[in-house]
């Protein structure tokens, strides 16, 4: 921490985001003259109430990323790449569910940025996407690649459909409503995967999207059965209606729905809110 005395002679201490002190303007003609630093202060302490809120810890205090007072970093970009891509496994899971829409579309916006940029700079060598094809899957996408979002992450999504393929990077938008994706990205999607649809909006979307000869298929949408599926484009040579293998139970992710019946004739026993509560504000599910 910094010395206290030396945050109160005025000049205050970045560190502790302890703003300098000024004296005020003196009257008439007298110095001090009075200056334009309202709207620096205001600026000012937007970022500070930026810096002390916790749910933007990973964009402004980044851990052994983040610069010290001299500008020197104890990681760089190659150690955050080398974690994200540079393992044996087949997969990196970035799990975003609990992140606020507001902060969501900065972050998922700042993670599609590093990873894009690098495949364009890296494209001649081994280490780029074009050496190592990158497919970036992005669940839950109507939350932000609505038409109306204007967020980073959409800018970066449409960048990535539009350029992706040169650079051997590509993405795969998945949602429950293709209707409230932005136009300009379903457009650039070559194959569709279309599982049972009800919502007659939906299904016009995904028949906008296919050529006019296959337009007919998704009549077939609201019928078909748990698991299956028509795909349609450059996956598939002809249109094709399958059915996926269903999975082991140990082996589904943690998003099934709550056995309602059973819960609700359960026995309720004493309850303690606090841990919903610590969960909730250190941002932690594992509590």
């Amino acid at each position: 921490m910094t010395d206290p005395a030396y945050a109160q002679n005025g000049k205050g201490a970045f560190e502790d985001l302890i703003a300098p002190k000024f004296l005020p303007p003196g009257a008439g003609s007298s110095l001090p003259k009075k200056g334009g630093t309202g709207a620096m202060k205001r600026q000012l302490d937007l970022m500070k109430s930026r810096l002390l809120d916790t749910q933007y810890s990973f964009l402004l205090d980044p851990g052994a990323w983040s610069p010290d007072k001299e500008g020197k970093v104890e990681k760089d970009l190659d150690a955050l790449l080398a974690d994200w891509l540079g393992h044996d496994k087949p997969i990196t899971i970035f799990d975003l569910s609990g992140m606020p829409s507001a902060r969501l579309t900065l972050l998922l916006g700042a993670v599609l940025d590093i990873i894009f940029e690098s495949a364009i700079w890296g494209r001649n060598l081994t280490e780029g996407m074009r050496e190592r094809p990158l497919l970036i899957v992005l669940e839950e996408a109507h939350r932000y690649l609505a038409k109306s979002e204007t967020g980073h992450a959409k800018e970066m999504v449409q960048r990535i459909a539009k350029e992706g393929r040169k650079f051997g990077v590509g993405a795969m938008i998945v949602s429950q409503r293709p209707s409230e994706i932005d136009e300009t990205i379903l457009s650039q999607c070559g194959t569709i995967i279309s599982l049972r649809i009800n919502n007659s909006t939906d299904r016009g979307i995904v028949k906008a999207a296919m050529s006019d000869g296959l337009a007919g298929i998704v009549d077939s949408l609201p019928i078909l059965r748990t698991g299956e599926a028509v795909i349609v484009g450059e996956a598939a040579q002809l249109p094709t209606r399958c059915r996926f293998n269903v999975l082991p139970d140990d082996k589904y992710p943690n998003s099934a729905d709550p056995k309602i019946g059973e819960k609700w004739n359960a026995e309720r026993s004493a309850e303690n809110y606090s841990k919903l509560v610590g969960a909730w504000r250190n941002q932690d599910t594992a509590q």
